[in-house]
């Protein structure tokens, strides 16, 4: 095998940061300044759209606290909470429970039908020695 690389090959250029193709800095033209007048008048808007819409609704919230017992309905709203979550966890237990009822079902049918397989070959085994064999107690080989 040749140790010399193929003629097509071309050795790889990678760029260096700051120069350009031939070595030397990239030249930058100084971009003239252009100030958007839209931009800040955007920006002016809006925050005084977010400034208002909060303080529109402070101004809704500390009504409502006036109308209405805020701390009745914080109460109640503990309470509602509590109630649904205790409903959660006892429907999850009935769950449970009933998932264990299932499941030691299915496994006293498997001890059963475990147990029934294991006397009835034990029974086969039994009547299967009992009986007489006909080669003097050998049994013949299979070709």
């Amino acid at each position: 095998m040749s140790s010399s690389p193929p003629s097509r090959v071309r050795p790889l250029h990678l760029p260096t940061p700051g120069l350009s193709q031939q070595g030397q800095p990239p030249s930058r033209k100084p971009r003239p300044k252009r100030r958007n007048h839209t931009s800040r008048l955007k920006h002016l808007g809006m925050g005084v759209l977010c400034v208002a819409g909060g303080s529109l609704i402070l101004t809704v919230l500390m009504a409502l606290s006036e109308r209405f017992n805020t701390l009745l309905l914080v109460s109640q709203a503990v309470a509602n909470l509590i109630r649904g979550l205790s409903l959660l966890a006892t429907g999850l237990l009935q769950l449970v429970a009933l998932l264990t009822v299932a499941l030691l079902a299915l496994f006293a049918l498997l001890l059963l039908v475990g147990g029934l397989t294991r006397l009835v070959r034990a029974i086969a085994g039994a009547i299967a020695a009992k009986g007489p064999r006909p080669h003097g107690g050998k049994v013949p080989m299979q070709p």
